[in-house]
């Protein structure tokens, strides 16, 4: 079997995107996590238990190249209005989490 450089080529783009597909689905499941955590903590309750993509981007940090993601989720203080939250993250760190303005 003779492999040309061609082959190669498209068996490295495949491992890539697998590759890319794993890392993305390990830090939403992350997210979604530490999205959980954060809304108990404060005695919130997340709700349909999901995170959302929201905005996926390279990013120059510290001399690398890494991605930067973002996760929106929603979540209610009531249990009657829905919240919007953000979570963020640089690689695989969680660099910040946003919630909006809420009723206690």
């Amino acid at each position: 079997m003779n492999l040309q450089l061609s082959d190669i080529i498209i068996l490295l783009l495949i491992s890539a995107v697998a590759y890319a597909w794993w890392q993305n689905s390990s830090i939403r499941e992350q997210a979604l996590i530490n999205a959980k955590k954060h809304c108990e903590s404060l005695n919130l309750q997340l709700l349909e238990e999901s995170v959302a993509g929201a905005e996926w981007r390279p990013t120059w940090n510290h001399g690398e190249i890494k991605i930067k993601r973002t996760y929106r989720f929603e979540f209610s203080s009531s249990g009657i209005a829905r919240y919007q939250g953000k979570i963020s993250y640089l690689g695989n760190q969680k660099i910040d989490v946003w919630l909006s303005p809420h009723d206690f």
